[in-house]
């Protein structure tokens, strides 16, 4: 009896292990991917003047500074950390009385403005060393940022995120890559497209981000649908095609932000317009190695990948990481990118003025440039001293009389002599090296003192191309030009983009109300998986079965046949 119905049971059970194969792989479940926060509940407090709590990413500030804060102001602080913005959101409605300062980015600040759940600032006359420092061209940014709020009349009007936001650090999004992946790899990273070229297939990761991918898949059907004959379209990518022809092209950084609008200015084709960006997404998941939220930036200096979906912050750590084991490299695609802002933001209830000052505190050029040196973001302050310390980083800035300089190190921690180059600057056409015997530092002794200093040979330094980010900076009679190692170029730009860059980046705004519609979509892409493969094992197994039985079937009547033959 057993080994009669053995084979029809093997066929159920292994048929429903298919099944049961298939439907777990669309879950997708990586325990990489899962991030816990570590924010804690606040209970309701007691209002307290002396008494700051602040809720801000994890791995975000130089805490000696909190310490410092509070000893200057006689205060006690209560920092707490958060992992993703959502999760922010998420605590912060549960416990709304709980904070008193919120460090969120743009997309998350425009919700919570526009659902009036924080309070405006007044920059010029609030927050007078955060408005002289900022960088003129990146708060910029936040000026252009609208937000539809009501007022105390219940009138409807239109504010900008810097009404209500003083910036913190901002970057970009772009592509971290091994330079000696292939040899075209330079310029295939100019483009999108490269996530969908097959011959980087499995050697990508992109952001498990449900908005910066979309960049990548919204940006990639602007570029390519057009390309395609109109035949070959579906419904939704003509709908796409033919909105996308009648925006201005004029401007290219209002032409890149018109197109990051589309999932809200769509309106009734808003729909069509996620499908063509859900398309976009499960056609490049078939080529990537998978999804990250954090490990892509240790990964692609391990090699587990080649190429990275990531945000510039991590991928100046990467670079920096993999220093000398191998070449990272780090670009903007021409089509166009997101450039984000962190900033901080004001409760209803909070303790305004302690808040206040804690901005303005950070704000310090000296400390902007310890919170920059920490966290290894680019800060929202652009101050000599944030310059000095990216000079320090990258290569050589010229002379500044109020600059401290170094000479030789002559003692290390331990005691011993140590070698040490002093620092170099340039001054007046040549390159100037600080050859004092002790560390100082040096303030105020021009290059021409030949006591201190002494020409150094252009060619044995090594330089890229001088690097202009004066435009981040006020104006003034100090010069802003880097001469960077060439090994450090890509880096520095990757810190501080060109002005041609940030010119083809625009600001992701917050969904508004095709954000559930766009969530789902996600969800969609994130567990779509081919059913090609699954069709082709199950039909094989069910044909294997079948012959099974049949053979077998086929053995017990000839069996039969022969059992009555010999009687």
């Amino acid at each position: 009896m057993i080994k009669k119905k053995i084979f029809p049971l093997a066929l159920v059970l292994g048929s429903l292990g298919l099944i049961t194969i298939f439907l777990t792989s669309n879950l997708e479940f990586n325990v990489e991917n899962v991030k816990f926060s570590n924010s804690k509940r606040i209970e309701h407090r007691v209002k307290n003047e002396k008494n700051l709590v602040i809720f801000n990413c994890a791995d975000y500030i130089d805490e000696s500074l909190i310490d410092e804060f509070e000893e200057l102001y006689d205060c006690n602080v209560s920092y707490y950390t958060y992992d993703t913005n959502e999760t922010m959101y998420n605590q912060f409605n549960l416990d709304r009385d709980g904070y008193d300062l919120i460090c969120a980015s743009d997309y998350m600040l425009q919700r919570m403005i526009r659902e009036n759940l924080v309070d405006p600032i007044n920059i010029e006359e609030e927050l007078p060393i955060y408005s002289q420092y900022a960088a003129t061209e990146v708060r910029q940014k936040l000026k252009s940022m609208p937000v539809e709020v009501t007022n105390e009349n219940n009138v409807k009007e239109i504010k900008s995120l810097d009404d209500y936001v003083a910036g913190y650090m901002w970057g970009t999004l772009g592509i971290i890559y091994d330079s000696e992946c292939s040899e075209t790899i330079r310029n295939d990273v100019k483009s999108w497209d490269v996530f969908w070229d097959n011959k980087y297939e499995d050697l990508i990761s992109i952001k498990n981000s449900m908005r910066d991918t979309f960049v990548v898949g919204l940006m990639h059907a602007y570029k390519e649908l057009p390309l395609r004959d109109e035949k070959d379209l579906s419904e939704d990518e003509k709908t796409f095609v033919e909105i996308c022809s009648k925006l201005d092209t004029s401007d290219e950084t209002e032409l890149v932000q018109s197109i990051f609008d589309l999932v809200i200015t769509a309106k009734e084709d808003t729909q069509a317009i996620i499908n063509v960006v859900q398309n976009q997404l499960i056609s490049l998941k078939k080529n990537i190695f998978g999804f990250e939220v954090d490990s892509g930036k240790n990964d692609i200096i391990t090699g587990k990948i080649k190429m990275n979906l990531a945000w510039s912050g991590d991928a100046v750590y990467s670079i920096d990481e993999a220093a000398g084991r191998k070449k990272l490299e780090y670009s903007v695609p021409d089509e166009g990118s997101n450039v984000w802002y962190d900033g901080w933001t004001l409760p209803k209830g909070a303790n305004r003025d302690l808040a206040l000052k804690f901005i303005e505190f950070l704000s310090l050029p000296e400390n902007a440039a310890r919170n920059m040196n920490e966290v290894g973001y680019t800060s929202f302050i652009a101050s000599d001293s944030v310059f000095d310390l990216v000079t320090e980083w990258y290569g050589i800035g010229e002379y500044n009389d109020s600059t401290e300089y170094h000479g030789s190190y002559v003692e290390n921690e331990d005691g011993e002599n140590v070698e040490y180059e002093g620092s170099i600057v340039y001054y007046q056409g040549d390159f100037y090296q600080n050859i004092c015997e002790d560390e100082g530092p040096y303030v105020g002794i021009k290059p021409t003192d030949s006591t201190c200093w002494e020409k150094v040979d252009k060619e044995e330094l090594d330089l890229a191309e001088p690097f202009d980010i004066g435009y981040l900076f006020d104006e003034s009679e100090r010069s802003y030009v880097i001469y960077p190692y060439a090994v450090c170029a890509n880096q520095l730009e990757t810190q501080y983009p060109t002005q041609e860059t940030l010119k083809r980046c625009a600001v992701m705004k917050d969904f508004e109300s095709a954000n559930e519609a766009v969530i789902i979509m996600w969800g969609q892409v994130r567990a779509y998986s081919s059913m090609l493969p699954y069709y082709i094992i199950l039909i094989t197994t069910v044909v294997l079965g079948v012959g099974v039985l049949v053979f077998y079937k086929v053995k017990k009547k000839t069996s039969y046949r022969y059992h009555r033959k010999k009687d």
